[in-house]
């Protein structure tokens, strides 16, 4: 999606970034889905979208519905090279982050 430079934020656990992030600052979801990847110790950069400029915002937004042909929808987790998961479900996400987990 977006150029990696946008994401300021790094989780607790070192190393080279496995999934990508794209969160809201007050989204319990958001939060669920952190909690998720640093408990499986997955290294992984986070941005929260409702903090970036309007004109980024609006990049993203495009991006995601020239990509996907939908709208956003809070926690997005990018894993690179596997898939793309909109929405915090544990399952899905334990399933999807299974060969990633340290």
């Amino acid at each position: 999606m977006l150029s990696k430079e946008i994401f300021p934020g790094s989780s607790a656990v070192e190393g080279e970034p496995r999934a990508y992030l794209y969160a809201l600052s007050d989204c319990n979801h958001c939060k669920d889905g952190m909690a998720l990847l640093d408990s499986l110790r997955i290294p992984y950069r986070y941005v929260y979208v409702d903090t970036l400029l309007p004109e980024i915002r609006i990049q993203l937004k495009k991006e995601i519905a020239q990509r996907f042909y939908r709208n956003l929808y809070f926690p997005i987790l990018e894993i690179p090279g596997k898939e793309t998961l909109f929405g915090f479900e544990e399952k899905t996400w334990k399933q999807a982050l299974k060969d990633l987990a340290g």
